[in-house]
């Protein structure tokens, strides 16, 4: 999990989160999050799952044996993170490296059409829901 720690830190600098924030999300103090963050305290599944829910990740995410390439955009101005050893390791390799943010966008999006998905059949349901209990309130 030595990646763990990295990506904890390239996702929260990615969007421009202080480490007090995140910790308050995480409902502990900076401290804790500061030495979660540089491996001096180990990080547990149920921390993993909370940074995955908060950040719109998949768990195993942390876990990876590569660090990940993130893209976000920053309104007007799009911008990536690269982590560095990935960008030193394939410099002379852009294909490669084009092929890996290709990858990763694709995972993104798969993960987005699930999301997309489940909130299709919450809404599904809840309009269920209130047709039914308009129904029961017009009788």
């Amino acid at each position: 999990m030595i990646h763990a720690q990295k990506i904890m830190r390239i996702l929260r600098e990615s969007r421009d989160y202080s480490q007090e924030y995140v910790a308050n999300i995480l409902n502990i103090n900076q401290k804790t999050y500061s030495n979660l963050e540089s491996g001096k305290s180990k990080l547990t599944l149920d921390r993993i799952q909370q940074l995955a829910e908060f950040y719109h990740v998949k768990p195993d995410y942390f876990l990876a044996n590569e660090l990940p390439i993130i893209n976000y955009n920053s309104g007007e101005y799009s911008r990536s993170i690269v982590a560095a050893k990935i960008y030193n390791e394939n410099k002379d390799k852009p294909n490669k490296l084009y092929e890996r943010i290709i990858s990763e966008k694709d995972i993104q999006i798969n993960f987005l059409i699930g999301e997309l998905e489940t909130l299709k059949k919450e809404k599904n349901e809840l309009l269920s829901l209130v047709k039914n209990l308009t129904l029961k309130i017009n009788q």
